[in-house]
């Protein structure tokens, strides 16, 4: 079977949202004998009536408005590629697609997207008003815009999906994504395969967290003295693993620890792990970027007494891309990152909170 023709997708779809063959027509710009052609050969090809006669006008059969729906998706693309395309003719515009855990999505990654919006805000107001602040001035403020006189980026938009670590490096190595901003364990040098095409630059230290009930032996220890827990502690516990990297982790920190967790559960979810460890189905290692979201009061997040008990975050790039706008982006992570993360220097040292 040939591929199917994407116009005559984006042709169904009119004809379904227009009701006729004629109104499709005139909203495309083409004859009605036309639209009647590329109908025909598109059910020759699928061998399957995709539009009946009504009442009034036509319908489209159940497998038509199927196909219906991917013209419509397709539609939209073109549109969108369109406004793109105007954007960058006029010099003020600049894409990426970035990729990154959730936790990291939620914290990092979130507030440096509504900065960089803010920042494109900023910039449209400062063409609709161009008697505002002269050029000549410092080449960025605190938000994250630049200035009249950087002209590295105009309006940056940037689209942002949630990915674990070893399918982000796959995006970023295949071109699929710009940037990710991923984790890595010290107890794991080689779990992430990044290789020479590709480098990472730190962004900081999150240190890992012993997730228990405060009403635990564990956190009512804890609630006393503030001591960094050992891992030990937790040998008998149930434990409720994170994703395929962070169960590595664990399992390596386990190990070394002098035991093997019995894993019950495992979820990258953190609002199901906090509920798991509330509902006394075990414990959890968490990250400190996770804690900040949200922190049940009847929980606690034990700092661990294991230098390798934290995770490394960083931006992942393709080596040699150099565009202005993917700078920007690491300038305002970097900025970002500083409110939320320890120094990188300190990833080989004891990280007791």
């Amino acid at each position: 079977m040939a591929e199917l023709n994407p116009q005559s997708l984006v042709t169904l779809w009119q004809i379904a949202r227009c009701g006729s063959f004629s109104a499709a027509a005139k909203a495309l710009g083409w004859s009605q004998p036309a639209i009647s052609q590329q109908v025909k050969k598109l059910e020759s090809q699928c061998g399957m009536q995709l539009v009946t006669r009504a009442v009034r006008g036509v319908e489209l059969t159940p497998v038509g408005a199927m196909l219906a729906r991917h013209g419509e998706a397709i539609s939209d693309s073109l549109a969108q590629a369109q406004l793109q395309l105007n954007d960058y003719q006029r010099g003020n515009f600049a894409h990426l697609r970035i990729v990154a855990p959730p936790s990291i999505c939620s914290t990092i990654v979130a507030k440096t997207v509504v900065k960089i919006s803010m920042a494109n805000e900023a910039d449209e107001a400062g063409d609709a008003n161009p008697s505002g602040n002269p050029s000549g001035n410092s080449s960025g403020t605190a938000s994250g815009n630049v200035s009249s006189d950087d002209h590295r980026h105009h309006r940056l938009e940037v689209n942002l999906a949630q990915m674990e670590p070893p399918q982000a490096v796959e995006q970023v190595s295949s071109g699929e994504a710009d940037a990710a901003i991923i984790f890595r364990y010290g107890t794991l040098p080689h779990f992430l395969q990044i290789d020479d095409s590709l480098q990472f630059e730190p962004l900081g230290v999150d240190p890992l967290r012993l997730l228990v009930r405060k009403a635990s032996d564990i956190g009512r220890a804890y609630e006393k003295n503030h001591e960094p827990v050992d891992l030990t502690a937790a040998r008998g516990e149930h434990w409720i693993a994170g994703c395929a990297t962070c169960r590595a982790n664990l399992l390596k920190l386990a190990s070394r620890a002098g035991f093997k967790p019995d894993i019950r559960h495992a979820t990258d979810d953190y609002w199901a792990t906090q509920n798991l460890v509330e509902m006394g189905m075990g414990v959890s290692l968490v990250p400190v970027l996770d804690t900040r979201l949200h922190l049940q009061s009847d929980l606690v997040a034990c700092p661990i007494a294991d230098a390798d008990a934290s995770r490394q975050i960083g931006i992942l790039t393709r080596v040699n891309d150099t565009r202005d706008s993917l700078q920007y982006l690491r300038e305002e992570l970097t900025r970002t990152a500083r409110g939320y993360l320890k120094d990188h220097m300190t990833y080989e040292q004891p990280v007791l909170g």
